[in-house]
């Protein structure tokens, strides 16, 4: 029999080493299992936001709906155009020069005549004083000249003088008296050109502009002031052929947002080539100077009998004249309306709604059948515009 070799133990250093290499690969085992936990977690909660959004998508989206309200209107004409001052004048001097004096302030009511600038007068003086001499020499050679001709007269009659000579100082006395013609009409034309120098108000009312301050220059027809009458207004605007029709002088008209009336002016029944409208004027009062002038406002004319009507909110009604409604099945139908423009935005519908239908508030933000969940929230946020 052999003889049997025991082996020596091995190294300390070999047994370290082997025991670092246990414990690196039951590390690494720990980190594995770790990591692939979390990846089943991610993806459990992955599928669990699969799930939920696929809830979510087959759910019916809420939309808010409204109920038409019950009311009453009349068919009417909109106006819409400037509130212009009945009467309104832009002042400019007739002569050139500059401004040496302001007479009014930007606001300031005026009366006919009141003056409200002055130019520089200076050499308007000047002309003044040399047609003043210049009558007064033509005063003195009138006089001179009578006295000659007062004189042959008597000689003529007595024998003293021949008579051509008496004709020659009648000749002289008539280039005498017209000379002071002339030096007379020299000085209304002086007087004219220091009118010309004040720039006076056309009418009773109120200063809505002025020249910027002393020194500015002016150049005849250069507008500097303007004067308005304020207590009478006027609406320019013009109308269709179907609602001229309808239109007749001295109607009432309604301003919108205040309780003014006004009355039809002029109407104009001849379209204009062009725009296939026809001018409208109405005459609005402002004696409390309640209506800003040169504001653009809108006016309706009521043109007949009042009707029973829906009224919608204005962002209820599609572009193509249709709204949507929920019908059967909670699914959106679009139905065609007749509407009118109503009071603060709203739409008047006289055909295709009844009380009970549910009109989508919003329509822009959903599509034709759809199957939605409608929000319907109190009638009085509806009114009152405070529908979210």
């Amino acid at each position: 029999m052999d003889d049997v070799r025991l082996r020596p133990p091995p190294p300390l250093a070999k047994r370290l080493a082997l025991l670092i290499g246990i414990l690196v690969v039951i590390g690494l085992g720990v980190v594995l299992a770790g990591r692939v936990g979390e990846a089943l977690q991610e993806q459990a909660a992955l599928e669990a936001e699969r799930e939920d959004s696929a809830e979510a998508a087959g759910a019916a989206p809420e939309v808010t709906v409204v109920r038409p309200e019950t009311t009453e209107t009349a068919p009417f004409v909109v106006l819409t155009g400037t509130l212009e001052p009945a009467h309104a004048a832009d002042l400019a001097f007739e002569a050139a020069g500059r401004v040496a004096r302001v007479d009014v302030t930007l606001g300031q009511e005026v009366e006919e005549g009141d003056v409200i600038a002055t130019l520089d007068r200076s050499s308007v003086g000047a002309q003044s004083a040399q047609s003043a001499a210049s009558i007064r020499v033509a005063e003195a050679n009138v006089e001179m000249a009578r006295d000659r001709v007062t004189l042959l007269e008597r000689l003529t009659r007595s024998g003293g003088a021949p008579e051509r000579d008496l004709i020659t100082a009648r000749q002289q006395l008539a280039v005498s008296e017209a000379q002071l013609s002339q030096a007379r009409a020299s000085r209304r034309t002086v007087a004219a050109t220091s009118a010309d120098h004040v720039l006076r108000a056309p009418f009773d009312g109120v200063v809505t502009r002025v020249p910027s301050g002393v020194g500015v220059a002016a150049t005849p027809g250069m507008p500097l002031a303007r004067v308005e009458d304020l207590t009478s207004l006027r609406l320019r605007t013009t109308v269709n052929r179907h609602e001229l029709q309808a239109l007749r002088v001295g109607a009432p008209v309604t301003l919108e947002g205040s309780d003014v009336q006004g009355t039809i002016e002029t109407v104009v029944r001849s379209l204009d080539v062009d725009t296939r409208r026809a001018p409208v004027e109405v005459r609005v009062p402002n004696e409390d100077g309640a209506l800003v002038a040169n504001a653009f406002v809108r006016a309706h004319i009521t043109v007949g009998e009042r009707r029973p009507v829906l009224r919608i909110p204005g962002t209820a009604l599609r572009p193509d004249s249709t709204v949507l409604v929920v019908g059967e099945g909670s699914r959106l139908e679009a139905r065609a309306v007749t509407a009118d423009l109503g009071p603060e935005g709203t739409w008047l519908v006289s055909d295709g709604l009844s009380p009970e239908s549910r009109v989508v508030l919003r329509p822009a933000t959903v599509t034709e059948g759809t199957v939605v969940a409608p929000v319907e929230p109190p009638q009085a946020q509806v009114t009152a515009g405070l529908v979210p």
